[in-house]
């Protein structure tokens, strides 16, 4: 394994270079977002659930569009070097795109502090010291998954390393799967990933135990928000300017190259932006490439599918046995923590079977390769938005239904899918943001003949991300926005229990 050791090194040297911006950064904002009184909390949590739904890919493109080789701000043509490039560009972009999960994270863990015990420490203490000694310890476990999370986030990803030329053993991990005719020559390879993937599972299953431990007290009154005082206006102001640059930047430097306009002129090349250019470009990218945009449709509304109908399966068990809430939670937690590439690796190793030719002609022949995978993707958070919705139904509810001779599957059919649709709705348009957004996966066991638009956006971002990527970008982007804004309308009904902000 000569050349897997540095990769190795490069990969935790990458995660551990984004964790220290990510994790410090993130968790400010979750405290002002959740229990401060800082103007704007709303606006600012509703962008940093659209973030989440943003896939890596997309985020690495419009940085690059804007200050990365040939992007719209290129001091490299005066012989210079473009801002983001190599390392640097990697952990820029790794960091950025972890900020909303920590935010997300840490939120839960900052909100089921128990309000009694912050107010008793306020008698003694400033509300610096109260968050230092009551409410940063109290949600420590959130704070540990949320590094977990980045973690695989970061480790597991070739996508930013490779737009930026930085090898690391995520990418060797996947030319080994992409160029191994036989998956047993790249064990070696894969045995770090394992061990890795194995680690942070456990550290993952851990932070879960401690964070849903049976002697927390539920907090049945809303968390206490600290009052800013004079710092409330230059935290807002300073809140603007982080939401600026996580959205802000990176969709205009999308929008620039999408209408920019080079004209030829005596004195060289001159670049104009066009609005009536740019609106074209968006609205004729989908047709372009509606191949693409065909197949990941497909692909992705039967991976959300399968993925909805086990999950409420194995949520409705739950409530018939105790110990299937520890499957269910193993199941999730495997799902989420899984690489790509060894995903991947599994469900070749699964359907690539010549010695049962039907088998191997679905897998060579058919989309149900990139079904499983996507299926896979989109379990976790299925998993976990069901399992909640379903253990809020009021138990004499379904007992009552029982003595009436309501089966538990009438139970299933008649009392919790109507009264959950929310979540229903919820985990669908999640497994589906995953499903159009996953690359690092898919991109290996897509059939001859089918290429969905992750992987095409990623194959044109490789030639420089230029006027039609940046249209097909914004196209998806619109897409994935309009996704999260029914997430969030659905979680924020007042009459539904499945309330998440």
């Amino acid at each position: 394994m000569p050349n897997t050791l540095p990769l190795v090194i490069h990969s935790l040297t990458l995660t551990l270079e984004t964790l220290a911006l990510s994790l410090p950064l993130g968790t400010a904002v979750a405290w002002m977002l959740v229990r401060s009184d800082l103007p704007g909390r709303r606006t600012g949590a509703n962008i940093i659930m659209v973030l989440l739904f943003l896939p890596l890919y997309l985020q690495a493109s419009a940085w690059k569009a804007g200050f990365g080789l040939e992007g719209w701000w290129h001091p490299h043509h005066n012989g210079g070097e473009p801002w983001l490039g190599g390392w640097i560009a990697a952990v820029w972009v790794h960091s950025l795109a972890a900020i909303p999960w920590v935010v997300l994270f840490a939120s839960l863990g900052l909100w089921i502090v128990e309000p009694a015990l912050e107010e008793q420490a306020l008698l003694d203490g400033t509300p610096w010291q109260v968050f230092r000694r009551v409410t940063l310890p109290s949600c420590w476990p959130a704070l540990g998954l949320a590094a977990v999370w980045v973690a695989l986030l970061t480790a597991g990803e070739k996508t930013v390393t490779e737009i930026f030329l930085v090898r690391t053993y995520a990418e060797e991990l996947f030319n080994q799967i992409a160029t191994h005719e036989e998956t047993s020559g790249a064990m070696t390879t894969l045995l770090p990933g394992i061990l890795g993937t194995l680690v942070l599972l456990g550290l993952g299953m851990f932070c879960c135990a401690r964070l849903a431990r049976t002697q927390r007290p539920v907090n049945l009154r809303p968390s206490r928000v600290f009052a800013l005082g004079a710092w409330r206006w230059p935290l807002a102001l300073g809140m603007m300017a982080a939401m600026m640059l996580l959205a802000g930047v990176p969709l205009g430097n999308l929008v620039y190259k999408a209408g920019v306009l080079v004209s030829q002129t005596d004195a060289g090349r001159v670049r104009t932006w066009s609005a009536g250019k740019c609106l074209e470009t968006i609205l004729l990218a989908p047709w372009q490439c509606r191949r693409e945009c065909l197949w990941s449709l497909v692909i992705g509304s039967l991976a959300a599918t399968a993925a909805v109908v086990a999950a409420i399966t194995l949520a409705w068990l739950t409530r018939k046995s105790r110990w299937l809430d520890l499957v269910a939670i193993a199941v999730a937690l495997i799902c989420l923590v899984l690489p790509g590439p060894l995903l991947a690796l599994a469900i070749i190793g699964l359907l690539n079977q010549p010695s049962l030719p039907w088998l191997f002609w679905l897998y060579d022949h058919s989309i149900l390769a990139p079904w499983m995978v996507l299926t896979f993707r989109a379990m976790g958070p299925a998993v976990l938005v069901l399992w909640h919705g379903v253990r809020t139904i009021p138990q004499p509810m379904l007992d009552s239904a029982a003595t009436e001779g309501c089966s538990s599957l009438g139970q299933l059919v008649r009392i919790v899918l109507p009264q959950r649709l929310p979540a229903l709705g919820v985990a669908w348009l999640i497994g589906f943001a995953l499903a159009l957004g996953d690359l690092t996966a898919s991109i290996l066991v897509v059939p001859p003949g089918v290429q969905t638009l992750s992987i095409h956006i990623f194959n044109w971002v490789h030639s420089g991300v230029e006027d039609q990527v940046a249209g097909i970008c914004l196209a998806l982007t619109a897409t994935l926005i309009a996704l999260a804004t029914a997430v969030i309308w659905l979680t924020s009904v007042k009459r539904n229990s499945f309330r998440i902000i």
